[in-house]
């Protein structure tokens, strides 16, 4: 029996597959946000896919991230299985009218979610604050100083993983946060990852409370923080992931681009 040809989409999905498992890890310090993880790290000289490079446009580079995205999360990582191809390629056909707004923001939900299973798996305050520089990067002279996260004409990177995790943590979803978690999670916040992380998420928590205690969370106490201020609401989401998700980061809700 002959072997089965794969699909130009395959192809170009094979590709992409094989630049993630070279790259190794899957999470780079600093890489760009919105540009398909692994593509940015190697030339031509590495013999890999340069068609795949000369052959994307910036907004298929994000389809192309996004389908990966929801293909790990459906069967897990690339295996070198072909079936784990066929499964990208139909994420990326339905995402085919998907706009850049959805796919980057789908990204960042992603992003800002593996940094808190990291933080669960190291029991560390630093992936959050590594995830924060990351975006802090991407944004670059982009976002006037003075602007805090969230604020109109902030910093894009900063603004997107800001709304994600106040979706997260707005209580406002089909899935209440218990009231206790108010008490609760800056206690597991301080007994993992330490007094620093505590004091920070203690001046923060309120964004688990009523609409007054929110507003204060977001105010002038963002300024004060800096970037330690996204990496709290991080810090929370892992808290409430550990003591009600069961460690899973499916707890928190999803976003998916219209496609």
């Amino acid at each position: 029996m002959g072997k089965k040809q794969q699909s130009r989409g395959q192809k170009r999905a094979a590709k992409v597959a094989a630049r993630r498992k070279k790259a190794g890890r899957p999470h780079e310090p600093l890489r760009p946000v919105t540009t398909l993880p692994g593509l940015d790290e190697y030339g031509p000289a590495d013999g890999l896919g340069q068609d795949l490079v000369e052959e994307l446009q910036p907004v298929d580079e994000m389809r192309y991230a996004v389908a990966e995205i929801r293909t790990v999360r459906a069967v897990g990582p690339y295996d070198g299985n072909p079936e784990w191809l066929e499964v990208l390629e139909a994420n990326v056909a339905a995402l085919a009218e998907a706009g850049e707004d959805d796919l980057v923001v789908e990204i960042i939900d992603d992003r800002v979610r593996r940094a808190v299973a990291d933080t669960l798996a190291s029991s560390s305050p630093e992936p959050a604050r590594e995830e924060v520089r990351c975006l802090v990067a991407s944004d670059g002279e982009t976002a006037p100083a003075d602007l805090a996260p969230g604020e109109p004409g902030g910093a894009p990177a900063q603004a997107l993983a800001f709304a994600v995790l106040l979706g997260w943590l707005a209580n406002s979803g089909p899935r209440p946060i218990p009231a206790a978690a108010r008490t609760r999670v800056p206690e597991w916040v301080r007994s993992t990852l330490g007094d620093g992380a505590a004091a920070a998420v203690d001046r923060v928590i309120g964004i688990l409370g009523s609409d007054a205690d929110r507003a204060e969370a977001i105010g002038p106490v963002a300024e004060e923080l800096g970037d330690d201020y996204l990496a709290a609401l991080m810090w929370i989401a892992a808290g409430l992931v550990a003591l009600y998700g069961e460690g899973s980061t499916d707890y928190l809700p999803g976003v998916d681009a219209e496609g």
